[in-house]
Order: structure tokens, then sequence, then C-alpha cells
């Protein structure tokens, strides 16, 4: 993942929420993250996504054809005719309300979420709060539109389905002992994943323990000398794309060198011994319906397993 891109998105993961932003709840309906209720009917038809791992999840859930809008990291096949809204941070109030939704999610604050926000409200446009940061977040949110939109037997399969992908990876590994990693959030200024992350449930189901596990915070900043300190077995390296990158076995990962040519960083022995893996920043940057492919994936290259095992 870029630097700028993996700044914005994982910032924007690791937001509060603010209850002040919005007016209190009504007495029923499915409760978001800043802790308004969303009455159930009627059904949500018309929807835009600000989110792209709850977007994917609508997708996997049968409702792409309800979404009529994508932001710029939306790159599913089923979504490329559907009008570009910006990013997910930075959304345009005016575009918004001229594609009529009866339903926006979006980040509850960050970047210019609070104020688009009451601007929405004061246009009475609906609009759900989510800061998918977990995987627990991830079968909440997705339990909740499922029911805004009628599918929830499909988000029910959607959550079975995902628990039962992380524990197929897991088979990839057994009897193998965890390898510890460390993950580049960001190469400048360092940043990795910290412990509680749906990141760290991912690499807990690939056989793989969070080198920074201890520290406080779900994406900590951190420096090379506590990398080379810690001195990992891999480091995961996320570049990126829309889809899973492939290495052939006993090739060279095009990442090592990228990371050993950057200052500083071939100090840590797993950089300088070219124990270097590739992700595609997409897979792993979204607690969404892939996370159980990302947890399959690293498992294969940690572990030198065969997907399909």
């Amino acid at each position: 993942m870029r630097a700028p891109r993996a700044t914005i998105v994982l910032a924007a993961l690791a937001l509060g929420c603010d209850p002040s932003i919005r007016p209190g709840p009504p007495p029923d309906g499915v409760v978001d993250d800043l802790g308004v209720a969303h009455a159930p009917l009627p059904l949500r038809q018309r929807i835009v996504s600000l989110i792209p791992s709850v977007t994917e999840s609508l997708v996997e859930m049968g409702a792409s054809d309800r979404l009529i809008a994508r932001t710029q990291f939306d790159a599913q096949p089923e979504l490329a005719a559907l009008p570009v809204v910006a990013g997910a941070l930075e959304p345009s109030v005016e575009v918004l309300a001229s594609l009529d939704p009866d339903l926006l999610i979006m980040w509850p604050t960050g970047g210019d979420g609070g104020p688009t926000g009451r601007r929405l409200d004061r246009l009475g446009r609906d609009w759900y709060a989510a800061a998918p940061n977990t995987v627990e977040d991830f079968e909440r949110h997705a339990t909740n539109l499922g029911a805004l939109l009628g599918l929830g037997d499909r988000a029910d399969s959607l959550v079975t389905a995902v628990r039962e992908r992380m524990g197929g990876a897991r088979e990839l590994w057994s009897g193998r002992t965890p390898v510890e990693i460390f993950y580049v959030v960001q190469r400048d200024p360092p940043m990795t994943v910290g412990p509680g992350t749906f990141l760290d449930s991912v690499f807990v189901a690939a056989g793989a323990v969070n080198s920074f596990r201890d520290v406080e915070g779900g994406w900590p900043q951190i420096s090379l000398e506590q990398v080379v300190w810690r001195d990992p077995q891999f480091v995961v390296m996320p570049v990126a794309g829309y889809g899973t990158p492939r290495v052939a076995p006993g090739t060279r990962d095009p990442s090592v060198d990228r990371l050993a040519e950057a200052a500083g960083w071939a100090r840590i022995p797993a950089v300088a011994e070219g124990r270097v893996i590739s992700v595609d920043a997409a897979l792993f940057g979204r607690p969404g319906p892939r996370m159980g492919e990302a947890a399959r994936y690293l498992a294969s290259r940690i572990h030198g397993a065969r997907e399909g095992r």
C-alpha cells in the first residue's frame, strides 16, 4: 500500500466516535457506531457506501444492484459502471444528495466526516455511521445492514462463511509452529498493526504472531530500532492493487529490494535476508468478506503450505 493511501485508510479505521455529531436515537432499529438507531422499514433500495470494506459486504450479500455510486477504492467488476463520488473520506454533500440515496454509509468522524454528517442531517438524509476495526465490527455491521436491506438471512450466511474461511486457514498450518511477523502499515514513518484489530485476527488465523502484539493502540507508529530489536521472522509488505499477488515458490519477492533500498530498512535481519512477503493492500486492508482469503494467502506464504490442501 502506498503510504498516503495507507495513512488515510488506516487513520479512518482508528477513528473514535463523537456522539455530539447527531441527534438522539429513535426507540427502535439497528444501532450504528454513533449510537443512532435506524428503523428497519422501509427497506433501503438506493445505497451509497463510502467504506470499501462495507461495500464488499453488500456486494457479497447480493446487494450490488442497490448501490448507486462507489468510491475510487471500489474496484469490483460489479460496480465498474457506477459513478465515483471521490474518496472515502472527502464526500461532496451536493453530489451525494443529487444521487437521492435512501441510505448513506460512512465513517463517523475524520476528514470531512463530521461536518458532512451534520449537513446530511439538516437535509434529512439517513446515514449510517460505521468504523469497522475488528472482526466483531464486521459481523455487527453486516448483520445491521442486512436488517436495513431485508437481507438478514444473507447477512447471517456471510458472517458464517467468513468464520468458516478463517477456520479453514488454520488447517493450512495445522501442526506447525506460529511464525512471528512484522506488518508494514506505513513505511515512513513506520506504522504497524496493534492487538485486537481485524488484521491481528487474520494473523492468528494464518498461524502468524504479530511482532507488536503488546503495544497500545490499533495502528501504532513505531521505530525501525524496535523492529530490529524484535527481530521478526518475516516482514509483510502490502502493495497497491486489487487481488492477491502471486509469487512463485522459490522466487524472490519483489518487495525485498524495495524495502532493502529504503533508508535504514536493511538493518532488519528479515529484510537483509530476503524474508519479505508481498500482500495485496486492498485484500489485507479491509475488515470484510475476504479476511479468510487474506488469512489463507498469508498462511500459504509463511508456512509453505499449498492453498486448497
